[in-house]
């Protein structure tokens, strides 16, 4: 299973925000992705169509949802941070964050989600990968939601693969490759090389693929990069121990 914790468009640096979403900011780059997601909570309160602040609480409920215990420790924060991003998109269309992290939040959870809702989820994340890219060509967030979703596709096996295609019919399931899921993940660890989880992708990718050397190279690169967001110390946990597995 891949990472499923992009980073997000560049955060828009501190200084330019709002008290309450510097606040936030400076939570979830903390590390303190709950502290984050509760300061959101108060200032939606009082602003609940700030598009600034809602992607962000999308973003904090991803995260949450990726550590949480369970599925339905996950669900717990996933669906909020569906909402939160179609609250965000309500408000702004063709924002970025706000479509990313929809994205992210609903490609996560097509994982924990029964055939019918999780081909619908998927067919979400295809279109607001895609109507980003329209938007940003090259955009290493589209480019991983889009990677991701293929390689979740390709790992099922050829029979769930043929009735998903037959009985859900959806645009996401019938362009799925292991080609396009390559190609995706390794666009956006080229266009955002600085984001711990695409490099992750990638070479779990290679992993799955039999591909070693390649997967050792990137496991390694992983290992060196410096930590943004919450989750990436334990990616690179993650890392070392599947090098170790790998014999390096």
């Amino acid at each position: 299973m891949l990472a499923t914790l992009p980073g997000a468009v560049r955060a828009q640096p501190v200084a330019n925000l709002g008290g309450s979403l510097a606040e936030a900011d400076l939570l979830y780059f903390a590390g303190k992705p709950r502290e984050a997601f509760a300061a959101l909570e108060r200032h939606l309160e009082g602003h609940p169509r700030d598009y600034e602040a809602l992607w962000r609480a999308a973003r904090a409920g991803v995260v949450l949802g990726i550590a949480g215990e369970g599925i339905e420790g996950q669900n717990a924060w996933l669906d909020p941070a569906i909402v939160l991003g179609d609250r965000a998109v309500a408000e702004r269309p063709q924002g970025l964050d706000g479509l990313y992290w929809r994205g992210a939040a609903a490609g996560r959870r097509a994982i924990n989600a029964g055939p019918n809702y999780s081909a619908e989820l998927a067919q979400r994340v295809y279109d607001d990968a895609h109507l980003i890219l329209e938007l940003d060509p090259s955009h290493g967030g589209a480019h991983n939601l889009l990677g991701r979703l293929n390689y979740e596709i390709m790992s099922l096996s050829s029979v769930e693969r043929f009735f998903g295609r037959v009985l859900v019919r959806t645009q996401a399931l019938k362009d799925s490759s292991w080609e396009v899921a390559e190609n995706e993940l390794r666009a956006a660890a080229e266009a955002w090389p600085e984001w711990v989880p695409f490099q992750f992708d990638l070479a779990q990718l290679y992993r799955k693929r039999g591909r070693e050397d390649e997967a050792r190279r990137v496991l390694l690169h992983v290992t060196e990069m410096v930590p943004l967001h919450p989750l990436d110390a334990s990616l690179q946990d993650d890392a070392r121990r599947h090098l170790e597995e790998l014999g390096s």
